[in-house]
């Protein structure tokens, strides 16, 4: 898979969005990447862990894939950003943006990530 590609891809959809994760079935990363010219808020050991706990998120929602259906995303809002989980078949991608971004400007960021990632399954 061509997984800085598609980094690429997401990175440039909107000036707002600040880093693209992928994660593997177990937790572990695959790829990663901060667009040019920002800073990560979680330091790289936070992230490790952080990854670690999404697979686990993850494997509570698919407690109730059959009584509500599979889980698809996920969008946290924090004090200090947006953050977008995305279930691919076994693969977990993360994404943050700027907590400021207009919440209009958010709909159209999760569709086009949505679009792109669509490509992946």
């Amino acid at each position: 898979m061509q997984f800085e590609k598609i980094t690429d891809e997401i990175l440039t959809i909107e000036g707002s969005i600040h880093y693209v994760r992928f994660i593997d079935e177990n937790g572990k990363l695959i790829y990663d990447k901060v667009k040019k010219g920002k800073t990560l808020l979680q330091d790289q050991k936070d992230l490790g862990e952080f990854s670690s706990e999404l697979h686990i998120m993850r494997q509570m929602q698919q407690l109730f894939d059959e009584s509500l259906g599979i889980a698809r995303f996920m969008h946290v809002i924090r004090d200090n950003v947006h953050q977008f989980v995305y279930y691919v078949d076994s693969m977990i991608i993360y994404v943050t943006c700027e907590r400021n971004t207009d919440p209009y400007n958010i709909m159209e960021i999760v569709n086009k990530i949505s679009s792109i990632l669509n490509n992946l399954s």
